[in-house]
């Protein structure tokens, strides 16, 4: 953790935010070079360990938030205790604690889902500056959170008008304003700085599909799986209800926030991370699902779900060289099994 090249340049920033040293030292530096939080953080703390115990913790404040929101979208407790099996046996909420080399990604998804849940405009501009700065892709979650506003208010209407106007009136309620206006202001601030301070930065990588390169497009199907595992039944069940109920307008705004995440993530090399600023979006589907199908099917369909997270493998990207493989539980227990029996089925 603590020779992770994130976390040296991390102690860097924080010296010099505006000048960091060794900026040209590796190419991931040069994406890092706006990402502020982390780099505060621990001039404040001056301990990666700490930082890292504060990810910790807001990934148990995610992961209730996550909950009490599908909680108060279907009113049972038996759906909800599967969907955080389901989540806690996904990347988006283990990477807050499998996340040591100083990504940061769980404080964007812990301040997303803040700005998700707050009714109220400044915290709302907070929360979202906050995400923003600790790393790029938050804004495409930005956009993911207003289309959870933009559902909330469009799916009661089960007899209405389905037509674009109409969406868009749901769409550009106030809080859609504030994220628009902090986008605005995030931009506005960032080109700035990049004047004014790194005139001559560039970044080496923009343009190219990394995911399309060499080996790497061998592992697009796999990054894709452990974005979201067993949940992407739900994803799909969901955007079919959706086709199959007539909202259309709903529908291709959702699918634009599937492809955005892609691409960007193909251009990055983190499909997986790239997905996790899309958590909104399984709760959009749980929202669709809980209104429009029966409750003890819907049980059903949260079941096999979450049966899939539990029994499929995960796979993180740790840099550029290293990927960790974790068994889950179950399948840990049968590999122990298998070898005090000598069986010989996970050699």
């Amino acid at each position: 953790m603590a020779d992770a090249d994130a976390w040296a340049f991390i102690k860097n920033q924080s010296h010099n935010i505006l000048d960091p040293a060794g900026l040209d030292h590796y190419v991931r530096r040069e994406n890092m070079i706006m990402r502020w939080t982390l780099p505060l953080l621990f001039y404040i703390t001056r301990s990666a360990v700490l930082i890292l115990l504060i990810q910790g913790l807001l990934g148990c404040g995610f992961l209730y938030l996550f909950l009490r929101e599908v909680f108060r979208s279907t009113g049972d407790r038996v759906l909800t205790v599967l969907m955080g099996l389901g989540l806690s046996n996904m990347f988006i909420f283990s990477w807050f604690f499998v996340d040591t080399i100083g990504y940061g990604d769980g404080f964007a998804y812990f301040f997303l889902m803040l700005a998700l849940v707050s009714r109220k405009s400044l915290p709302i501009f907070i929360f979202l500056q906050i995400a923003f700065f600790t790393d790029e892709r938050a804004l495409i979650g930005a956009g993911c959170v207003i289309l959870w506003w933009t559902t909330k208010e469009a799916l009661p209407n089960q007899h209405k008008d389905h037509t674009f106007g109409n969406f868009l009136k749901k769409a550009f309620t106030p809080r859609t304003w504030v994220v628009i206006a902090g986008v605005g202001v995030y931009f506005a601030f960032r080109s700035y700085i990049m004047d004014t301070y790194f005139p001559h930065h560039t970044y080496s990588t923009v343009g190219e599909p990394v995911m399309f390169a060499d080996a790497h497009r061998q592992g697009l199907g796999g990054s894709l799986w452990f974005a979201f595992e067993g949940m992407w039944l739900i994803l799909g069940i969901a955007g079919f209800v959706l086709y199959r109920t007539g909202r259309f307008w709903l529908l291709a705004a959702l699918t634009v926030a599937f492809v955005m995440l892609l691409i960007t993530g193909i251009f990055v090399h983190d499909i997986n991370r790239d997905y996790g600023y899309g958590f909104p979006l399984l709760l959009i589907a749980n929202l669709i699902l809980a209104r429009c199908i029966p409750p003890a099917e819907y049980r059903k369909l949260v079941f096999v779900s979450a049966f899939f997270c539990i029994v499929s493998p995960m796979c993180y990207t740790m840099g550029y060289n290293k990927v960790i493989w974790a068994e889950p539980l179950p399948v840990k227990a049968m590999m122990a099994l298998d070898r005090i029996k000598g069986w010989g089925t996970f050699d």
